[in-house]
């Protein structure tokens, strides 16, 4: 059964805009969120977000997503440069799926096209997001994008940035230069400046080097590893955010100390060694607002 309507318009540039044929019920209620995500990372925090709108559903309301295209050769999304270089046709094909479906199972819109053009910002517009969640997604955002939420539009990157490590479509190769062994993931608020913007908060360290302390053959095996905490770090930051509105507060979330957070159990799951294997998720334990 087709469980989407796909909308072809060439203002996107490339790509085209998914609905569902079954959305949600949109009551209104909750926090609205946007997320531009790709690959196992994006798609991970994408899904423990809406477990935690199907737990709290008077709280967060998933309301778009927006992806790289990564099967168009005619996307610019610096494919080159960054991990989509590291898989396959298929499997950028099948991650790209993954997300799809996601985006089908919770009924809410999904958009692959240039997000910098006159026809995303009115479909922007009328998702009228007061926060947005960036991971592992291809396309530089405008001031327009970012300056939209009223809660904070936050970047969730798998490098150092604190020691300005990693910087770019590019963090590990940069990591492996330095000899960096243990960093750490950050999120930071986006502006127009790549990767530069004030920090909200850092994981604790992690591991991305296998047993013996060298690195893995391929950057996907420390990407998946650095970005298996991006979950938990998503729920709490959107918890975060959802109390200072109720507060009566806007504006970004100035600094989360995830050292203090993070329970001692994914931090030492997080200082394990890194493996060879491409297809290891390093899945860690849910955020204890998921289990509840």
């Amino acid at each position: 059964m087709k469980e989407y309507n796909k909308i072809t318009n060439p203002e996107s540039l490339w790509g085209d805009l998914f609905l569902p044929v079954k959305p949600k019920l949109n009551r209104g209620k909750g926090i609205r969120l946007v997320l531009f995500v790709s690959c196992n990372g994006g798609n991970n925090l994408l899904n423990a977000l809406a477990l935690f709108e199907k737990k709290y559903p008077d709280q967060l309301n998933i309301i778009g997503v927006a992806t790289d295209d990564s099967v168009n050769p005619n996307a610019r999304i610096t494919m080159k440069r960054r991990v989509w270089n590291e898989y396959t046709n298929e499997e950028r094909s099948e991650l790209r799926s993954q997300v799809i479906n996601s985006c089908m199972n919770i009924g809410v819109p999904f958009y692959t096209g240039s997000v910098k053009t006159d026809y995303f910002r009115n479909i922007y517009k009328s998702w009228n997001p007061e926060v947005l969640f960036m991971l592992v997604f291809g396309q530089k955002l405008d001031s327009f994008l970012f300056d939209f939420p009223v809660m904070g539009a936050y970047n969730f990157h798998p490098s150092d940035l604190p020691k300005h490590i990693g910087i770019g479509p590019q963090p590990f190769h940069e990591a492996i230069r330095k000899g960096l062994k243990t960093p750490v993931f950050t999120i930071h608020k986006i502006t127009e400046l790549i990767d530069i913007g004030p920090i909200t908060g850092i994981s604790t360290p992690i591991n991305i080097c296998l047993e013996d302390g060298t690195y893995p053959n391929s950057v996907v095996s420390m990407f998946e590893k650095i970005t298996s905490v991006s979950t938990w770090m998503g729920v709490k930051l959107i918890s975060e955010i959802i109390a200072r509105k109720a507060s009566g507060q806007i504006g970004h979330v100035g600094w989360i100390d995830f050292s203090k957070e993070l329970p001692e159990e994914i931090k030492q799951l997080l200082l394990k060694p890194a493996t060879d294997d491409r297809n290891e998720m390093y899945k860690v334990p849910d955020h204890p607002l998921l289990t509840k």
